[in-house]
């Protein structure tokens, strides 16, 4: 509720509007108080050098909390391992950032329940994408300057535990299986490598050894389970295909690998496949890794390296979004691009 009252009385109280200082010694005229300040003892002199002996304030009932505090309550509710938030609210609003390399993880259902209640709004940036430290991640904001507690206590409860997270990159270690005649032969130089390499290091993947093998189904079965045992992944290249001789598939499959599965609904990247050995990745990459910046294989790897084991039916949900754009500078991963 609204209305005015004596400076002194208005300890605890919240300003309705911005209170302006001018000040000729120090060349200085600017807010001083903001609209929504809750008012502290200390601040009454300095009101009263402003002239404000009365003011106008909010004056909350016991079932009624301040923007501020509902967000800092909030945020502090939905934050998990790895995240941090602004130290200060500002107009009842709190960006939560990533402390660490790594890939966030949102608890959508959780998430949707809260934006669902009505005075909390926390927007956030898909899930399973990868942050750096200092990324903004996720803001909470509430409607109104006054809110509900009710509704705020019931926010805070879904989130308690922590909704956001972020799962950070290690150090890891892979090695690399180049498959097809017309490589082992020496007709044509090797692309894939030179493509790859980055792409695994800019996620703390160390590439330890290079291999380049014939069209040979069981000396690549023989090299994915020798170095199956040496690294925490195994890359593929070649073979992927539906032609008689593309048989590294088929060797990914044959090697034992549990969760096989062949192909995904994404373009470009179909003919991808993935398996996994003693929980390690193996990753059977297809041509359009030469040709395009990103791929199914780009999509897949931050999780793959964090230890994710893709299931059937998240290859299977990618068909939504599977798609990409195609657009004439690519900005992936900021792109709708294999999201949900």
């Amino acid at each position: 509720m609204k209305k005015k009252v004596k400076v002194e009385d208005a300890v605890g109280m919240v300003l309705v509007h911005d209170i302006t200082e001018v000040d000729l010694d120090r060349n200085f005229k600017g807010r001083v108080f903001k609209k929504g300040h809750i008012i502290r003892p200390e601040d009454v002199e300095k009101l009263k050098r402003l002239g404000k002996d009365y003011i106008y304030v909010l004056e909350l009932s016991e079932d009624e909390i301040h923007e501020n505090d509902a967000a800092v309550m909030l945020a502090e509710a939905i934050m998990g391992e790895n995240t941090y938030r602004d130290e200060e609210p500002v107009e009842g609003k709190i960006n939560i950032y990533s402390s660490v390399f790594g890939v966030v993880k949102i608890d959508v259902e959780r998430l949707l329940k809260i934006n669902m209640i009505g005075e909390p709004s926390c927007p956030t940036i898909h899930n399973n994408m990868y942050v750096k430290p200092g990324d903004k991640i996720a803001a909470v904001r509430i409607i109104s300057l006054v809110a509900p507690k009710k509704q705020i206590e019931e926010a805070v409860e879904i989130a308690r535990g922590g909704i956001i997270r972020v799962v950070p990159f290690k150090e890891k270690t892979a090695g690399i299986i180049i498959t097809g005649n017309e490589v082992y032969y020496g007709r044509i130089k090797d692309k894939f490598y030179e493509r790859l390499k980055p792409k695994l290091e800019f996620f703390k993947c160390s590439v330890k050894e290079k291999v380049i093998l014939p069209d040979d189904k069981e000396l690549i079965k023989q090299k994915i389970l020798e170095f199956a045992d040496k690294y925490d992944v195994v890359v593929l290249t070649g073979g992927t295909s539906v032609d008689p001789d593309d048989v590294t598939y088929l060797a990914v499959k044959e090697a034992g690998t549990q969760n096989f599965i062949r192909g995904n609904p994404i373009q470009p990247g179909n003919m991808l496949s993935m398996g996994w050995l003693n929980g390690k990745p193996i990753i059977a990459v297809p041509a359009a890794a030469l040709f395009f910046k990103a791929t199914s294989f780009d999509i897949w790897l931050p999780r793959l390296l964090i230890g994710d084991v893709i299931t059937r039916e998240e290859v299977a949900m990618k068909s939504h979004g599977g798609l990409c754009h195609s657009c004439p500078v690519c900005v992936f991963p900021i792109c709708p691009f294999g999201r949900p």
